[in-house]
């Protein structure tokens, strides 16, 4: 099995090159364009406990695609809903992933998907939800951004900072709390930024040029004066 992101930047597309009976699995909706072998279907990932609280609490859907080529070798080619970028997490025996809520895409090898708790202020401030996708296994994530994306180590010991609407996945060796994006309450409210999320390192974050929730409220603004 071979896949890439083509057109890199804020409309990357991820193409799938399948030799004959190879899979994957992938979010719901994914599909550009596929080869006549190229079968899909729905498939319940982990069964149906794992997929019920993935899908209540990490916003991600009850099914994931079953990606097939069936008869003869194929291709298809994949895109998230929202324009940006694309990257492939590398997963590897101790190695795992949190993924944002909306932010994957599709997994191959033997990747496993769940959703965990996060403590419960961590999740409910953070704006993630109360649950995040876990990635475990052996394999790869694709996983998308809202505008640019980009990669920040973390060396042993140093903080960074990350608004929570920014985030896009973390490695899960990060520690992770929740701390006020300015230096004080009241400038964290009058400046409009509110809470954001504190990682300790060593480790690394994705992180996404654009906030969808900030986004969403200036079209509302620009719809409005319409």
């Amino acid at each position: 099995m071979y896949f890439d992101v083509i057109y890199p930047g804020n409309s990357a597309m991820l193409v799938v090159k399948l030799a004959e009976g190879e899979s994957f699995k992938a979010e719901m909706g994914a599909m550009v364009s596929r080869s006549q072998s190229v079968q899909i279907s729905g498939q319940i990932d982990g069964g149906i406990l794992r997929s019920a609280r993935r899908s209540m609490f990490g916003a991600e859907g009850f099914f994931f695609q079953n990606i097939t080529a069936n008869g003869a070798a194929g291709e298809i080619r994949l895109a998230p809903p929202e324009l940006g970028d694309i990257k492939l997490l590398d997963m590897r025996e101790g190695v795992d992933y949190f993924v944002q809520a909306g932010a994957f895409l599709a997994a191959f090898g033997d990747v496993q998907i769940d959703t965990k708790l996060q403590p419960l202020a961590q999740g409910f401030f953070s704006g993630e939800g109360v649950f995040a996708l876990h990635c475990t296994g052996v394999g790869a994530v694709a996983v998308s951004s809202f505008g640019a994306l980009a990669e920040i180590e973390i060396p042993d010991g140093e903080i960074h900072i990350v608004d929570n609407g920014h985030l896009v996945a973390w490695s899960g060796d990060l520690n992770y709390s929740i701390v006020k994006a300015a230096r004080s309450w009241w400038h964290s409210i009058t400046t409009g930024e509110g809470l954001a999320c504190s990682f300790t390192g060593p480790g690394t974050v994705w992180i996404q040029s654009r906030n969808p929730s900030s986004f969403f409220k200036w079209m509302k603004k620009v719809v409005a004066r319409k």
